[in-house]
C-alpha cells in the first residue's frame, strides 16, 4: 500500500471534485492529481488547481492534471490512460448529479461507473477505488415504516435498502428513486469487482451525506433537501409534522467540508488489511448528534475522525 495514492478524480470540476482536487493539491504529499471531467476546464480552474499545488504544505508539489474527457465512451483513451497513471481513484461523476435526476439520466450514470470500475480493476496501477454513492440509497429510512426500526447510530450500511428518498413537502413531490437507483447499482459493482479482483484493487463506496456547495454553513441547509429551495417554516406549512421530519432528516445528514475532506482523503489512503471483504460500504456524515446513521464502519475501517457536529453550529 501506498502512504499517499497518486488520485484521478472523476467530475473533477464539480462541487466535490473540486473541493477535493484543491485540499489534496494543497496538503497530499501524492505525486499527481488527475481532474477528469465532461467539460473542458477553463485557465481560471487549471489556475486555482496549480496556485494550491505552489502552496503544498509538504514541500512535495503534485504535477496537475485536468483533462476533458467523456466517461460514457469505454473506449475513451483520455480518461483510460489517466488511470493508468495513478493509484487511487474518486469517482464523483454523474450524468445528472442531482436526486431529481430521471431514469435515463440514472442510466447513463450507471454506464459511466461500470466504465470507470472496470478499467480500474484491470489497471495495473490502481489499488483504491472509491465511488461516492449516496444517503439515498437509505432514503426511506426518512419515514414509516422503515424509520420506526432505527433509533441514533443504528443505521449501519448492512441494514436493507431503503432506496429513494421522497420530499412529500414539495408540490409536486420530489422522489430520488431513480438517481439512488444508480447509486445502488454502483455499489453492488464495486462488491462485485472487490472480489473478482481479490483484494488487488480495493473498493470503498461512502454514502455521503448532505455537502452543500461553497461553504456549507448549517444555517443553509432546508427541509427541501436542497440549500436553493426554501420553504418556510413548519408552522407555515400544511403539514408540520412532514416538515419537521423531512428537516431534521436532512440536517443530521450534514457533511461538513472538513469532516468531507478528512473521509476522502482515509478513503483514499487506508490500510485494506483489516477490512472484512476487499470492497467496503460505509455512511459519510459529520458527527451530528442524534442522527440515524452510524460512524462506526468509517472510524474503524478508514481511521475517520469527523470534528463537526450539525448541531453545535459546524465548523
Amino acid at each position: 500500500m501506498s502512504a499517499s495514492r497518486s488520485v484521478a478524480v472523476t467530475g473533477g470540476l464539480g462541487n466535490l471534485g473540486t473541493k477535493l482536487l484543491l485540499h489534496l493539491a494543497r496538503t497530499s504529499p501524492c505525486n499527481r492529481l488527475v481532474g477528469l471531467d465532461v467539460r473542458a476546464p477553463s485557465p481560471e480552474q487549471l489556475r486555482a488547481l496549480q496556485d494550491a499545488a505552489a502552496q503544498n504544505t509538504t514541500g512535495s508539489a503534485p504535477a496537475i492534471e485536468l483533462l476533458e474527457c467523456d466517461l460514457t465512451d469505454s473506449h475513451d483513451r483520455r480518461w483510460r490512460d489517466a488511470l493508468d497513471r495513478v493509484q487511487a481513484v474518486v469517482h464523483f461523476a454523474a450524468f445528472n448529479p442531482y436526486p431529481d435526476a430521471g431514469w435515463d439520466d440514472a442510466a447513463i450514470s450507471i454506464d459511466m461507473t461500470l466504465n470507470v470500475a472496470l478499467a480500474a480493476a484491470d489497471s495495473h496501477a490502481v489499488e483504491r477505488f472509491v465511488f461516492a454513492t449516496s444517503n439515498h440509497v437509505m432514503g426511506r429510512y426518512k419515514d414509516d415504516p422503515l424509520a420506526a426500526t432505527v433509533g441514533p447510530g443504528t443505521l449501519t450500511p448492512d441494514k436493507p435498502l431503503g432506496v429513494g428518498t421522497v420530499w412529500a413537502e414539495t408540490d409536486p413531490p420530489l422522489d430520488a428513486t431513480a438517481y439512488s437507483t444508480s447509486k445502488m447499482a454502483g455499489e453492488r459493482v464495486c462488491q462485485a469487482l472487490g472480489a473478482q479482483t481479490n483484494g488487488s484493487t480495493t473498493f470503498v463506496s461512502v454514502r455521503v451525506g448532505w455537502c452543500q456547495p461553497g461553504a456549507n454553513r448549517p444555517e443553509t441547509l432546508s427541509a427541501t433537501g436542497d440549500p436553493g429551495v426554501q420553504i418556510g417554516s413548519a408552522e407555515s406549512h400544511p403539514d408540520p409534522e412532514g416538515y419537521r421530519r423531512a428537516e431534521s432528516w436532512f440536517r443530521l445528514m450534514w457533511l461538513s467540508n472538513r469532516d468531507f475532506l478528512h473521509l476522502m482523503e482515509r478513503a483514499v489512503n487506508a490500510d485494506a488489511g483489516g477490512w472484512p471483504a476487499p470492497a467496503i460500504v460505509v455512511n459519510g456524515m459529520s458527527d451530528n448528534s442524534g442522527m440515524a446513521w452510524s460512524l462506526e464502519e468509517p472510524r474503524r475501517y478508514l481511521g475517520y475522525q469527523p470534528l463537526d457536529d450539525v448541531n453545535s453550529g459546524g465548523q
